[in-house]
């Protein structure tokens, strides 16, 4: 957001509160200054009496331009001291000039900000801080015993571990402010250029942002694979979805580990394997070589139901691909903690093994928020298309 946009944004917050409700004349003259100040006017007092009084150059004798300034500054100063007092742009009157000054408080931005992204954003990205921490003092040998983790370090490629990140742009959220919005049906700037044009009338009113955020699976997903691949054991890389691109998968093995809703372009890779998230009664649309299976996602009192999917398979030339996908962080969570656990992880390659080197499998889990009280494996299948088609 600009300065222009803050300052504009305060103005209006300031003119509609409790503070200025009973003072027309102060709402009127802080509008002009500010506009006035925002085009680089300084306007002079007969002006000032023109444009805001409608008192011409002479018959301004009656209006003390001074004193309408003075009560106006008491009354800013009454504004930041209670409803204003959380304010990042303060709005101020100089004495002796008519000309408004803006001081920007980074410190309460900043915070503003983290509010605004919500706790969770925060605390994701301290869990990735401490996780980056933990993993640099893993101990080398720690060498994954299970085949799925094994076949990663056969080839000599590095291993591309990617976090699913997901999509914001701006909007006018609840308070009336502009913030960042989310819609779980756009998830990059093609979605949203998309809706666009089928709403142009939003054209100007939403635009395209930069940040995004993490879900607790991804950090906590990557914690229990880097106990795995930590230390000298294996070259790691680390991107978010959103700077991923295709140059970024060649000669390389590649785990994703987020919600199917962050995949960006890989999409269209998962739904030609067979997967496809029914955003509308949320649910996974599983197809296999004879059938098509919806798997749907619930709660019921206390319990929630989430199903988790993976989705592996190994190109020409060795490289190894995993995709770890489900909805809400409890799926992953315990997908990943089925997959790091040496005695479930093996049932899982003993049923792959029937499928071929490449297979697909779904896991229902049942839970309550990070805690997963049963994970199910409820089936694997073959990935039937030629994977040397759809990947690079």
């Amino acid at each position: 957001m600009t300065d222009h946009q803050k300052i504009s944004q305060t103005l209006e917050k300031l003119l509609n509160s409790k503070t200025f409700s009973k003072s027309g004349i102060n709402k009127e003259l802080l509008n002009y200054l500010v506009n006035c100040t925002l085009k680089g006017e300084n306007p002079k007092e007969y002006q000032i009496a023109n444009d805001v009084f409608g008192k011409k150059a002479d018959q301004q004798k009656d209006i003390n331009i001074r004193v309408y300034i003075f009560n106006l500054r008491i009354k800013l100063d009454e504004y930041y001291k209670t409803e204003g007092k959380e304010d990042t742009v303060i709005i101020q009157i100089p004495k002796g000039k008519y000309k408004v000054e803006f001081r920007f408080d980074r410190v309460k931005s900043i915070k503003s900000s983290l509010s605004r992204f919500g706790f969770h954003l925060f605390a994701a990205g301290l869990i990735f801080l401490i996780i980056t921490v933990i993993v640099i003092q893993i101990p080398r040998g720690n060498f994954p015993k299970n085949k799925l983790w094994k076949e990663f370090l056969k080839a000599d490629f590095p291993i591309q571990i990617v976090l699913g990140d997901h999509y914001f742009f701006n909007d006018t959220i609840a308070t009336g402010r502009i913030g960042i919005s989310r819609d779980t049906r756009i998830n990059s700037d093609e979605d949203l250029d998309l809706y666009l044009k089928t709403h142009p009338e939003l054209i100007g009113k939403i635009s395209k942002n930069k940040t995004t955020y993490i879900n607790k699976q991804a950090p906590i997903g990557m914690f229990g694979l880097m106990q795995m691949f930590g230390g000298d054991i294996a070259k790691t890389e680390m991107k978010f979805s959103s700077q991923l691109s295709w140059d970024d998968l060649p000669n390389k093995h590649l785990i994703f580990i987020g919600s199917i809703k962050t995949l960006g372009f890989l999409n269209n890779t998962i739904e030609k394997l067979g997967l496809k998230y029914d955003l509308d009664n949320s649910s996974f649309i599983y197809q296999t070589a004879d059938s098509v299976v919806n798997f749907n996602n619930w709660s019921e009192n206390y319990l929630q139901n989430e199903h988790a999917c993976l989705i592996y398979f190994t190109t020409g030339n060795g490289r190894k691909i995993l995709f770890l996908l489900s909805d809400s962080d409890i799926g992953n969570i315990a997908a990943i903690k089925f997959l790091t656990d040496e005695k479930s992880a093996w049932l899982l390659m003993k049923k792959a093994e029937a499928t071929g080197s490449n297979f697909k499998a779904v896991f229902r889990v049942r839970g309550r928020e990070l805690t997963d009280f049963q994970v199910e494996l409820l089936r694997v299948d073959a990935v039937q298309d030629p994977v040397s088609e759809i990947w690079p």
